[in-house]
This record gives C-alpha cells, sequence and structure tokens, in this order.
C-alpha cells in the first residue's frame, strides 16, 4: 500500500487556466490533467491506494467554494484536505466546517498567499488548527522562479515550529524547496511535530542527495508526495524505492508515517 501525501486536482475551468499558464512561466512540464478521474488512473497504475489532496486558495474569498468542490470529488481513495488563508475573516467557522466533514488538515502557500508565516497575524490560525488537532500542510521554499521574495523560508518556518510545538505540521519538498541547506540548518534543529514530505525534489536534487537529506532528517518523519499534476506519480515511487535507504525506511516513507497521521 503507498500513500500519496501531496496531490493536486482542480475545477476544470481552473485547470484550463493555471496549467497553460504554468508551462508558459515556469517553464515546466504538467504531465497531468488535474482532473479526479486521470489522477485516478495515475494511482492504479502505480500502486497507490490513498491520495491526500491539497487544495490552495490564493485569495480569501476563494476559500469556502473551493473547499466545496473538494468535498463534493472526494472518495475513498482521494482524501480531501481543505483550503485556508490565514486571514479570512471566518476562519475558526470554516475550520469547524471542514472539521465536521471528516477533513483531517488544511494547505496554504505563504510564496503565492504572500504572507510570512512567522507574522504574529498568523497566530490565530495555528492556535484554531491545535484547538481542533488538524493539521497543516505547507509549501516551503522557492518554486522554479527566481522570485524576489520567497516568504515560506525553513528559517521563518522554524521560528513556527518552535513557537507552537503542539502544531502537526508537513512541510513539503523537504522543507524547502531549492533551499535544502537552510532546511538543514534552521528546521531540524527546531524539533517540534514537523514532519517533511519529498513532493517535487527530485527534480532538484539527484537521488544520493535526496538520501542524505532524507536520512539527516529522520526517514520516520519523511513522507512520501508525488505533486501530481506536476509529476507523474509512478515516476516519484519509483525514484523512492531507487534511493539507497533501508526497506524499512522505504515502507515509512511510502505509507506507514502517512496512515499515522491520517488515523
Amino acid at each position: 500500500m503507498i500513500i500519496d501525501f501531496h496531490a493536486h486536482i482542480y475545477p476544470p475551468p481552473v485547470a484550463a487556466k493555471i496549467l497553460p499558464a504554468a508551462r508558459r512561466k515556469l517553464k515546466v512540464e504538467v504531465p497531468g490533467s488535474g482532473a479526479p478521474q486521470d489522477l485516478l488512473g495515475h494511482m492504479s497504475r502505480s500502486g497507490i491506494a490513498r491520495s491526500v489532496l491539497l487544495p490552495l486558495a490564493k485569495g480569501r474569498e476563494d476559500v469556502s467554494s473551493l473547499n466545496d468542490w473538494i468535498l463534493s470529488v472526494s472518495d475513498e481513495g482521494l482524501i480531501p484536505f481543505g483550503a485556508i488563508h490565514p486571514f479570512m475573516e471566518n476562519l475558526e467557522a470554516e475550520l469547524d466546517r471542514l472539521a465536521g466533514c471528516g477533513v483531517r488538515g488544511v494547505k496554504i502557500m505563504p510564496l503565492l498567499q504572500e504572507f510570512y508565516p512567522d507574522d504574529q497575524c498568523c497566530e490565530r490560525l495555528y492556535e484554531a488548527l491545535i484547538k481542533r488537532e488538524m493539521m497543516l500542510v505547507t509549501h516551503t521554499g522557492r518554486d522554479p522562479l527566481e522570485r524576489e521574495e520567497v516568504f515560506g523560508t525553513p528559517e521563518r518556518f522554524a521560528r513556527v515550529v518552535q513557537c507552537y510545538p503542539e502544531l502537526k505540521l508537513l512541510l513539503a519538498h523537504l522543507g524547502g524547496m531549492r533551499m535544502w541547506d537552510e532546511s538543514r540548518r534552521h528546521l531540524l534543529p527546531a524539533g517540534g511535530n514537523a514532519y517533511f514530505d519529498t513532493a517535487y525534489v527530485s527534480f532538484y536534487l539527484d537521488e544520493k542527495n535526496m538520501a542524505d537529506l532524507i536520512q539527516d532528517i529522520g526517514a520516520d518523519r519523511v513522507i512520501f508526495g508525488s505533486d501530481y499534476p506536476w509529476e507523474i506519480p509512478g515516476r516519484a515511487v519509483e525514484i523512492i524505492q531507487r534511493l539507497d535507504l533501508s526497506e524499512g525506511e522505504k515502507e515509512a516513507i511510502l505509507w506507514k508515517n502517512a496512515s499515522i497521521l491520517l488515523e
């Protein structure tokens, strides 16, 4: 059994807009269509039993409608997390609504939503998640563009981990896309309840350096993520299986750690 903890799907009008734009602006391949049935097909071919859906709302006003859509297309194999914006007015009510639907966590992206995760204004979100025992998944580090401001750096998230050790936090891209030295320096000593996923890392780290970073973090804190539709899930699985790690470490990454978080 394999669990993919980092997948994205989009309503058809949104996919028709953002996927071609990503090809132009980010200069990356987009092998998936972003449709639920396309993801399910990739899962079936790759031996992936469940995928966690991570919706992302850039604006505060987009959160509830996007969550409605994600909930409507989820099933036994597609596990919905919620979109959230830390500065939205009805934040607590939206979290309560999601929790009432069985949603276990929410996704943010400081780079796109343009906020600093260690800003005092984010305390409301962190405290609300801790109170509801919900998980926070976040993009960390850069993206393929050379943006002037990163927002969600490993150093800033290390402050969050230190200030909120009870917050269950999943830091995407092994703690900092294209900022792995900073991830080692700031996040690994921070402790807390932090986990790290493997989404899209293999496009920038070779297999040796990827395995070395996973061992530095500890395989018990690393969770498999493909970043579909930006990556082919089967390719992402094969990379984990080829890494110079023990079979026990690979099992922990590919499904055991995720199953514990989803209990």
